[in-house]
């Protein structure tokens, strides 16, 4: 297909042969900014001119980067010579984009090293929990990659109990190696183990880790995905127009400084303090296709830096995913899943659940469930509403069927209608 994989693997090589990442950082990072000042007619017109600081260089949002991707791409590339995408649009921002070749590889390159490093190859036995387009152009072609990539995908759409239980028959007659999906998908299916007193490693010995990703994974996820599945834990960060930004074993992420460059802003674009949480904006270091530069993802985070590498040291959300009260506070809406979550799960009739903020005062709780939620409980969450939030909120609980997933099956636990 016209992928440079020997070249991209030189450069790769040289890379990681560097002293001083930060250094090399900041060298490649002004190298792209003059590749595309002479070469894009259009992130010329953003920039104006080049100037003296990084920082004062435009933060290209998602709204930039949306419309006719290929009027964002330098002239001199032919789209045959591009890898061509899109995202998800699971932020509320969909868009097209494009990569150059060679930072496609070198991609591909680092997410090789990551798993390397957490003791398994890409090209190992894979179960994925992963969604899948519908229309039959675009699954034939997603299963023919599954067949190349050496994975089996499960379908997360639907996760009643006699599906979960074919997952277990799947996995007693296949040497997988590791499992790599949805966060959600897979702590429902854990659940269902769990219930069942079954550990995954002992139904099939050939699994060694399991990489979360695209969903929030807090810690009590990951003490049940180990006890359910057997295995260590890790957890991938990353967006489909970047890269693998991170990657977690233990505390922090542990940062794709070979590919991507990592800055944290506050409201009006400047630099925070080490440690604070603000603004992600990251430069694609490679790309000379779509200027990926200074561009804001739309996740809160903070980040450090440590014997020469950067650290994602916290994950606060999407900024999209805020909740505004009454007051004018402002809460990232992961803080109704920890509010509400011990609660629910104190009651084992409870599946899935996902919190819904109607108006600024009126939240509504979806959940999942055999029975209805009794009074005491619906007593115990309005009271943890006027502890941990403020006073005056109103709750609703609804007992629903099952819970909406976006088309490419991502579960998100808050929604604000607001």
């Amino acid at each position: 297909m016209g992928y440079p994989v020997s070249q991209a693997k030189r450069e790769y090589s040289t890379i990681q042969k560097q002293n001083d990442l930060k250094v090399w950082q900041t060298q490649k990072r002004w190298e792209l900014i003059k590749y595309h000042f002479d070469n894009n007619p259009y992130y010329r017109l953003r920039v104006g001119e080049i100037p003296q600081e990084w920082e004062d260089l435009p933060v290209l949002k998602k709204s930039d980067l949306q419309g006719d991707f290929l009027s964002k791409v330098p002239p001199v590339f032919r789209e045959k010579d591009l890898y061509i995408s899109n995202t998800s649009g699971s932020s509320g921002q969909p868009f097209f984009f494009a990569k150059d070749k060679l930072t496609h590889v070198l991609i591909w390159l680092n997410v090789e090293a990551h798993y390397r490093n957490a003791g398994i190859s890409i090209n190992d036995k894979q179960a994925r929990f992963y969604g899948i387009p519908l229309n039959k152009k675009s699954l034939i072609r997603e299963r023919i990659k599954d067949v190349f990539a050496n994975r089996y995908r499960f379908l997360v759409f639907n996760l009643e109990e006699k599906i979960l239980h074919q997952w277990i028959c799947k996995f007693r007659k296949t040497p997988f190696k590791f499992i790599y999906g949805y966060t959600n998908s897979l702590v429902v299916f854990a659940k269902y183990l769990i219930q069942l007193d079954i550990v995954l490693k002992d139904v099939c010995p050939t699994l060694k880790i399991c990489i979360v990703t695209s969903e929030l994974c807090v810690d009590e996820d990951q003490v049940l995905l180990e006890k359910a599945f057997g295995i260590k834990i890790f957890n991938e960060y990353g967006a489909s127009e970047l890269s693998v930004i991170g990657f977690k074993k233990g505390e922090y992420w542990v940062v794709s400084d070979e590919v991507v460059y990592l800055e944290v802003l506050d409201e009006n674009d400047q630099p925070v303090e080490e440690g604070t949480v603000g603004k992600l904006v990251c430069t694609l270091l490679h790309n000379r296709a779509t200027p990926i530069i200074r561009y804001e993802i739309g996740d809160l985070a903070s980040i450090s830096e440590k014997n020469g590498r950067t650290y994602i040291t916290h994950l606060a959300g999407r900024e999209n995913e805020l909740a505004e009260l009454p007051s004018g506070r402002k809460v990232p809406g992961f803080t109704f899943y920890y509010v509400v979550r011990s609660i629910l799960e104190q009651s084992d009739f409870m599946k899935e659940y996902r919190i819904v903020q109607l108006s600024k005062s009126l939240f509504e709780i979806q959940v999942v469930s055999e029975r209805e939620v009794s009074n005491d409980v619906e007593l115990i969450i309005q009271r943890s509403f006027d502890k941990y939030l403020e006073s005056g909120l109103q709750v609703q609980l609804k007992t629903v069927e099952s819970i909406d997933r976006s088309g490419n099956g991502k579960f998100k636990h808050f929604i604000s209608m607001v």
